[in-house]
């Protein structure tokens, strides 16, 4: 896993939603897909840049793991016949950030929370 966190760092994310949101305009000036077609297409690449980054950069094994069950069950649930796969795909775009953001907002130290020394003499206090 290190060697393609090497090869896709962090910083790519912007890159890669650039080239994403380049794609349809471009899908419709070549006439390959029509604009109702290019926007899903986006919103699937979306998801999947969404996701890569999210397995690949996160720092819990919990929240990898979620990530990975969760595009393990949208595929499970298109094959069954519950919903298409650019439902899926979209509301896997939604969740995973809101996963980020809440795993993130969980994790962040409250008030009480603070342990630390305060020195009488730091800062001219």
């Amino acid at each position: 896993m290190e060697t393609i966190k090497n090869l896709v760092p962090a910083s790519a994310r912007g890159t890669a939603y650039a080239v994403v949101a380049a794609i349809a305009p471009a899908l419709i000036a070549w006439g390959v897909l029509d604009e109702v077609k290019a926007a899903a297409v986006v919103g699937v690449l979306t998801a999947v840049v969404t996701l890569v980054f999210a397995v690949l950069h996160s720092t819990s094994n919990p929240r990898t793991a979620v990530y990975l069950l969760l595009a393990a069950l949208t595929t499970a649930m298109t094959a069954w016949g519950y919903g298409a796969d650019l439902q899926w795909e979209s509301l896997l775009a939604i969740v995973a950030p809101a996963l980020g953001a809440g795993v993130a907002a969980a994790n962040t130290p409250t008030q009480d929370d603070y342990v630390g020394e305060h020195r009488v003499d730091e800062n001219n206090h």
